[in-house]
């Protein structure tokens, strides 16, 4: 087992080598890692994805990390990032970032946690703004619950800037919560949380307040052909995008009367994935005033994925995130963006992903998220 392991760990590093400078000494730290598995089967992945990587010639690096999260170490524990945009004071906007070992992040925009919620194993996260509760406008947080198998409800608190405890749970009957997002209809100003289970179905609810309790309402449920994770609502247009993960990614009507149809987005679809490659993971939008655009975390090569929506459906690019300051990012689960300025470091918004091997030189840290200004992304989208 250790000659196989150090065969694979030989030819990852000949591999690596010639992918990028930048990103070398990451690398040959994640190698070291590698080294140290006792289960060649997972090593072969990596490898893989490693091979899948080299053909993307764009690369970026992330501005700021964030603390790390509570875990073990060599643990799986972060996976979804979710952002709040403080109207008032866009410096102090905040990150929250799941934590699969037993609750929620809370971050500023320096990275610094300031918050640490215990819940349970929260996999996927999302908000929206403008939620009454308690005869109060609060930030409405719904998270997937892998300990209850529930959907679990918090709020911002946009006084104190603070996360509440759960406040509802939402029994699921989904098989194993996983991807969650988030909708505000733009017809009917009408709340919705989407989630999907590893037995590929998908529930919609709404949520609202009546007599100052929140209700709830299962308006519908559907199957997709396979396992499903990160999900994302264009409120505006009122679209759902579902990653299919060993598929594609689907786009269909968020409004709970329409029938699920199987439409996949262009460039993304099982026939035509020459750089998306399985599995699929976080999926987030980010919008201007002509264009909206799709960026999809793809781990089965360590890449970022960025679609051209409307019209002219389109897939665009791919990048990788490199050792800078910072370390560099692989395998992202979650991925979350806002289009708005957030001070000086993010004069145009900025993209959060989790990282899923966070590095100090050659030791291996518990995981957290990185920060990415939409400036670097923007400068390697090709101008029309």
């Amino acid at each position: 087992m250790k000659k196989l392991l150090l065969l694979i760990a030989i030819g990852l590093f000949i591999i690596t080598s010639c992918i990028n400078k930048d990103s070398y000494h990451e690398k040959q730290s994640i190698l070291k890692y590698w080294e140290s598995l006792d289960s060649s089967g997972f090593s072969v992945y990596l490898k893989g994805a490693i091979e899948r990587q080299t053909v993307f010639t764009k690369s970026i690096t992330a501005d700021i990390e964030t603390d790390e999260v509570a875990s073990l170490p060599k643990t799986d524990a972060a996976d979804d990032p979710a952002i709040w945009v403080n109207q008032n004071n866009p410096e102090e906007s905040l990150v929250l970032g799941t934590n699969k070992r037993g609750g929620i992040h809370v971050y500023n925009m320096s990275g610094d946690e300031l918050q640490y919620v215990q819940s349970g194993c929260m996999n996927n996260i999302d908000l929206r703004d403008d939620f009454q509760y308690n005869g109060t406008d609060v930030v409405l947080v719904a998270a997937s619950n892998c300990t209850k198998n529930t959907i679990t409800l918090f709020y911002i608190d946009k006084t104190t800037k603070l996360l509440s405890e759960p406040i509802m749970d939402i029994k699921s009957s989904v098989d194993l919560v996983y991807g969650l997002c988030m909708y505000k209809s733009p017809i009917t100003n009408k709340y919705y949380i989407f989630v999907n289970g590893e037995g590929a179905d998908v529930e919609q609810w709404e949520i609202y307040t009546e007599n100052e309790n929140i209700e709830t309402n299962l308006v519908r449920n559907f199957k997709v052909s396979s396992k499903p994770e990160g999900m994302v609502v264009d409120d505006e247009e009122g679209v759902l995008y579902i990653g299919v993960e060993e598929e594609g990614i689907l786009k269909l009507k968020a409004e709970p009367e329409y029938e699920f149809e199987t439409v996949w987005l262009n460039g993304s679809n099982p026939t035509d994935r020459s750089f998306v490659s399985s599995d699929i993971e976080g999926l987030a939008l980010y919008k201007t005033d002509s264009i909206t655009y799709l960026v999809a975390s793809s781990q089965g090569n360590f890449s970022y994925a960025i679609f051209e929506l409307g019209e002219t459906e389109k897939y665009l690019l791919s990048f990788v995130i490199d050792d800078g300051t910072i370390d560099g990012v692989i395998e992202t689960d979650g991925l979350e963006i806002v289009n708005v300025p957030l001070g000086d470091k993010f004069p145009k918004g900025m993209l959060v992903v989790q990282d899923g091997y966070n590095f100090d030189n050659d030791s291996i840290k518990k995981q957290n998220f990185k920060y990415i200004s939409w400036q670097k992304i923007e400068k390697l989208i090709p101008k029309n």
